[in-house]
């Protein structure tokens, strides 16, 4: 069995998400992470955290799942056939009964969805903290404008109180699009994996069905 196409998808995962744990930790030893969860009123960092971690939970169920695809198509390779309905996406692509040569296209491209449909939820998850990130602009600009009002009234010892909340507006702007930004890479990253090992079962799993056509 070739068993680096059967667990690369997985190492691959676990090794983006080891370096984006050294990562997180070095954020966390330097007290950069408390800092920008601190000093953002809105929680909308925290979201956006939450949001990474839960994406990349299903990313992580998604290396395994497509890791195992892998691992049954290799073995039906090797003449393995004792399989379930739905264990198996290509042993049932393969196995499928067609009527009509136009349902090969049609089994194929539920064999795709099966492979990859719930990659979509993933990349949603990555467009939302992009749009989270970008709300958090929204709001800290309009926390920072809106410390201007009664400008006209101000004396000297009300400039420091208003310096310190247009600071605060501003960190909540940048914290909040750089948080989104870095999480989207980093997210959009594991999926592209996922996305890109599904395409290459599917191409190897057609391509296998046509060959044994073929040759028969």
């Amino acid at each position: 069995m070739n068993t680096n196409k059967t667990h690369t998808l997985f190492l691959l995962w676990v090794l983006l998400i080891s370096l984006t744990a050294f990562g997180f930790y070095m954020t966390w030893h330097k007290g950069l992470f408390q800092w920008i969860i601190l000093t953002d009123n809105t929680r909308i960092c925290v979201v956006i955290v939450l949001a990474f971690v839960v994406g990349s939970g299903l990313a992580g169920w998604r290396s395994v799942y497509l890791s195992r695809q892998w691992q049954y198509f290799e073995q039906i390779r090797l003449g393995a056939s004792n399989f379930k309905l739905g264990q198996s996406i290509c042993h049932d692509y393969l196995t499928h009964p067609l009527a009509h040569p136009s349902e090969g296209q049609l089994m194929a491209e539920v064999m795709a969805e099966r492979a990859r449909g719930t990659h979509q939820v993933g990349w949603f998850v990555t467009g939302l903290m992009i749009k989270l990130g970008l709300l958090g602009t929204v709001v800290g600009f309009i926390m920072m404008l809106s410390s201007l009002e009664g400008l006209e009234q101000l004396d000297i010892s009300d400039i420091k109180t208003l310096m310190q909340q247009m600071t605060q507006g501003m960190g909540v702007a940048m914290n909040t699009t750089l948080v989104g930004l870095i999480g989207s890479i980093l997210l959009g990253l594991q999926f592209l994996m996922l996305d890109r090992h599904a395409d290459k079962l599917i191409a190897a799993t057609v391509d296998y069905a046509h060959r044994n056509v073929k040759a028969s």
